[in-house]
């Protein structure tokens, strides 16, 4: 089977990661995409992870800063990568639709809904793949979830519970993920959050919250990044930056299906860090794994009791994993793993680059398409325009542009 070519845009430390899910992808023998390219702004970042996937992947990669260049030296490259900051994603996505080049991007699609749309039309226009990274529910053990929520294991969902608390005032990860423009730690990791509620539960219909910004100052701490995906760069954080995305937003949520939930994402908390996760049913309780941690999540029926984590398989019978995770991940029927947080985040990515291949290779649509980002970043979004109208913000009303007070700034910085 001939390999699709692609490119890598985006040569930070997501595009260090995503080199590494591609080292998976190959190993695994299931390969159906083939690395060629890396294109950044900056030559040095892109030479930089040339000289890493050679030696990671055992094959030359070409260098380029633009993908003009690159779409008339490379024609061959059918799809590309987008693994730029969160701000940009929207325009690179767009370009690259232009020049007719098939896409998986990183989330979220865009910053604002009115990028989001840019984007769609562009693909439409296109008849490309567009596929968007949320990879946290392909973890197993939020396969193992879904297939006992969906098998009525804990009854009808009356509501899902979920909240963090951590961070106080150092930057976390990066600094522009602190910067409202650009992408702010809320929108950036909320959306994962909000793709896990709605992966669950289904769709979130309405939005009631309050938002704050406690640590205008952030400070460079003494760990930068996730794990050592950004080692290269740790010397151009400055040692003190002037924030101004949020950091606490507490949400009230309405699905669709009736059920209520609760989300809390504190990154300003100093103190003891928190992590807690709970969904509950007419017939019991699920508290869900981390993603990419492997932990075995814990089922409470009424009557039975707490069931371990090895007699939940016994509950759905019919769960297995598809083809790729199943080699991964070594079982077909997983309650839980044990592999570093560094393996178990380049398998999920590797598992999104094969779907894009089969997208490519045979017409079948990605399991997070341009609707599902779209829907993801506007419950964000709407948390945080309800903050500043002080009412509830319907997700049809963020959709449909009906409201975007919040989005406002972020739209003409763009010029979008």
């Amino acid at each position: 089977m001939s390999k699709i070519p692609i490119a890598i845009i985006g040569a930070g430390g997501m595009g260090g990661r995503h080199l590494r899910a591609l080292e998976a992808l190959y190993e695994s023998g299931m390969s159906n995409v083939e690395l060629v390219a890396i294109c950044d702004t900056r030559e040095e970042n892109a030479t930089h992870l040339s000289v890493k996937a050679e030696d990671m992947l055992g094959s030359s990669l070409e260098v380029f800063t633009s993908l003009e260049i690159m779409k008339k030296k490379r024609p061959d490259i059918q799809a590309v990568d987008i693994t730029t900051d969160s701000g940009s994603h929207h325009a690179v996505a767009e370009m690259a639709f232009n020049l007719d080049y098939h896409v998986l991007c990183e989330k979220p699609l865009s910053l604002t809904i009115k990028g989001c749309n840019k984007v769609i039309k562009a693909w439409k226009k296109s008849g490309k793949v567009l596929s968007v990274g949320e990879q946290e529910r392909r973890d197993p053990m939020c396969r193992l979830n879904k297939a006992l929520i969906d098998s009525g294991v804990i009854g009808s969902p009356y509501s899902f519970i979920l909240g963090s608390a951590r961070g106080g005032n150092e930057i976390i990860i990066w600094p522009w993920r602190h910067y409202k423009n650009i992408g702010g730690i809320f929108v950036d990791a909320g959306v994962h959050a909000v793709d896990q509620m709605m992966y669950y539960l289904g769709d979130i219909e309405e939005v009631f919250a309050v938002s704050k910004i406690w640590e205008p100052k952030r400070y460079k701490g003494e760990k930068i990044g996730v794990s050592n995906f950004y080692e290269q760069w740790v010397k151009e954080v400055p040692d003190e930056i002037e924030a101004s995305a949020e950091d606490m937003v507490i949400s009230t949520l309405k699905y669709k299906n009736g059920a209520v939930g609760q989300w809390t994402s504190f990154w300003a908390a100093h103190g003891e860090e928190i992590e807690y996760g709970m969904i509950y049913g007419s017939k019991g309780s699920i508290q869900p794994a981390k993603q990419r941690r492997g932990d075995p999540l814990k089922l409470t029926i009424d009557g039975i009791g707490k069931i371990s984590d090895k007699d939940i398989l016994d509950l759905v019978p019919d769960f297995h994993l598809d083809e790729l995770t199943s080699r991964l991940f070594k079982s077909d029927r997983l309650s839980s793993y044990s592999c570093p947080f560094e393996d178990a985040d380049k398998f999920l990515v590797a598992l999104e680059y094969y779907e894009l291949g089969q997208c490519i290779n045979n017409g079948s649509k990605p399991e997070v398409d341009a609707y599902v980002g779209r829907k993801d970043l506007a419950v964000c979004n709407a948390a945080l325009e309800s903050s500043i109208l002080g009412r509830p913000v319907t997700i049809k009303e963020i959709e449909d542009e009906e409201t975007s007070v919040y989005e406002s700034s972020i739209n003409n910085y763009w010029r979008i």
